[in-house]
């Protein structure tokens, strides 16, 4: 069963009764804006189970027991809605010791699945900062949700007695687009943020109820984008291309719409992701294939990297000699020619029995391409490391295949060019 706790901290002062403001709701006039919160929740039909006060020293003794204190006005929701009230100790201290043991306090209060309402009205210093970290710790280490991020706006020297209750739960979903872009943006893994963005615009209609044109750009942004990172991941390289463009294409859709609050973060991702992307989208298959290439090294995607590097070499070749890329008989045969002249550059086999004049013509242009031929060749035989697990005679180690891939990718990318250029 799901747990709501709301975590809140006590001043040291009792203020006057006034009104707090929460959503078009009004509390009880009250000192305390945890009472108020709690208010708040039962006149919206929403249950909170269990209260946990965050006390220093001087709160304990100042503001907690005592009539009319927190504790006593706690007790009518005890008593009538079963809150469990918890209190705990915290220092006033603001030394790295007693600020890891207020972490680990929070993080304490929070078990699995909870939902989570944080009151920082009396937060001081490093605690609203702290707050902030330990709930999204926990969301990503219990899977808590966030029902509310809440600070009272409180003044004294007003003269109307009614405040709002300022919701910050938004900077929850900064936390989230800072997670979710930088896992994007170093790993090219959209997963985690293309289900952030769907969830997010589920839960907009449904608090909407209604359909508003941005959010039907969204959808199509996220679901674009994990097609192409798809592609790219699984090395689908006839669907590259498309879906290269159909991603690039929802960029500008997003790009040309008033985006609400939640998406506006977007904006920053936006022309860098569209610069990456674009390349891939190119009409030549072989310029394309280098974009493509490119971005998985970039990423960290070394087996995609090799394995669309050994590919593009057939892709060339085949465009180069009027082959049509997708005849796979055809790409089988190329394929075979590729490797018999490579063995006759390592003298493994002196001579080159190609009768068919067609075969002839590509061998002959291939040998004219030696430095090309011996990159393609360590490719090759990296890929086969690679694919096969290392299961064969002197395999390379993890960091060697990167480093080899990383110091021959911008030769390899000169040579196949100059090699297709001379079409």
């Amino acid at each position: 069963m799901l747990v709501r706790k709301l975590i809140t901290l006590l001043g040291i002062h009792e203020s006057p009764p006034c009104q707090y403001e929460l959503d078009g709701c009004l509390s009880e006039p009250t000192s305390y804006v945890q009472d108020a919160i709690i208010d708040l929740y039962l006149q919206k039909g929403e249950k909170i189970d269990e209260i946990h006060v965050l006390l220093t020293p001087e709160a304990r003794a100042e503001n907690w027991i005592g009539e009319n204190r927190l504790f006593d006005k706690l007790k009518k929701y005890e008593q009538e809605h079963q809150l469990r009230i918890v209190d705990h100790d915290i220092s006033g201290k603001a030394d790295i010791e007693h600020i890891w043991q207020l972490f680990e306090t929070i993080i304490g209060i929070m078990k699995d699945e909870d939902r989570i309402i944080f009151d920082i009205t009396h937060s001081f210093r490093y605690q609203p900062i702290l707050a902030l970290l330990s709930i999204h710790f926990a969301r990503i280490t219990k899977n808590v949700q966030v029902d509310g991020i809440y600070y009272g706006l409180y003044d004294p020297k007003a003269v109307i007695k009614k405040f709002p209750i300022v919701d910050l739960t938004s900077f929850v979903d900064l936390q989230d687009w800072i997670t979710n872009v930088y896992t994007f943006t170093r790993t090219g893994r959209v997963d985690g943020l293309a289900d952030w963005i769907r969830e997010k615009e589920k839960n907009i209609r449904k608090e909407e109820r209604r359909t508003t044109i941005d959010l039907k750009y969204i959808r199509q942004l996220a679901n674009s984008w994990q097609e192409l990172a798809s592609a790219l991941q699984t090395v689908r390289s006839m669907d590259l291309p498309e879906a290269a463009k159909q991603a690039a294409a929802s960029i500008e859709s997003v790009k040309n719409v008033m985006l609400r609050p939640a998406f506006t973060p977007l904006n920053e991702l936006l022309s860098n992701v569209e610069n990456e992307i674009k390349p891939i989208a190119h009409d030549d298959p072989v310029f394309s294939g280098m974009a493509a290439i490119e971005w998985c090294y970039q990423h960290g995607l070394y087996q995609q990297a090799y394995t669309l590097a050994d590919e593009l070499v057939v892709t060339a070749i085949c465009l180069k000699h009027n082959i049509d890329i997708k005849d796979i008989n055809a790409r089988n045969e190329v394929t075979y020619i590729l490797n018999a002249v490579i063995k006759v550059l390592q003298n493994q086999n002196g001579e080159l029995d190609l009768s068919d004049f067609a075969k002839q013509e590509i061998a002959k242009d291939l040998l004219d391409y030696p430095e090309l031929l011996k990159l393609v060749h360590t490719i090759k035989d990296n890929r086969n490391d690679i694919n096969h697990a290392g299961w064969r005679k002197q395999p390379l180690s993890a960091a060697a295949l990167e480093e080899q891939f990383h110091q021959l990718l911008e030769t390899y990318k000169e040579r196949l060019i100059h090699y297709y250029s001379s079409r």
